[in-house]
Parts: structure tokens; sequence; C-alpha cells
């Protein structure tokens, strides 16, 4: 099976906290590709690549 792009939009206290760093150095550390950004919104997006499975993993932590 191919790898699958998953696009995320995460709202409530996740700016000012750490929590982009930290997605993006999970999204590292499991070898996804993609991005992690703040919007103007409040809100995080997130774009990631991989494997399903590996996907599963960043979503769950």
């Amino acid at each position: 099976m191919g790898d699958l792009t998953k696009h995320y939009l995460i709202s409530g206290r996740v700016q000012g906290v750490g929590f982009r760093a930290f997605k993006h150095r999970r999204a590292v550390e499991l070898g996804l590709r993609g991005w992690v950004r703040n919007l103007s919104d409040g809100r995080v997006e997130v774009l990631a690549r991989g494997p399903g499975e590996t996907l599963s993993q960043f979503e769950s932590r």
C-alpha cells in the first residue's frame, strides 16, 4: 500500500504552548513528510504524508 496524505486542523489551546514544535518533532521522529504551521485564527494546521500505520501513530500522541 502507498503513502497517505492527511490534513489536520487542531483547535483549542495549541498556540504559545509548544504544540507546533512538538508535532513537528514527532513527525520527524516517525519519518513523515509535510509541514506544521500556526494559523492567524489560533489553530494549528498540519499536512503529513507517510504510511497509514505511521500516520495513526502520529495522531495518537
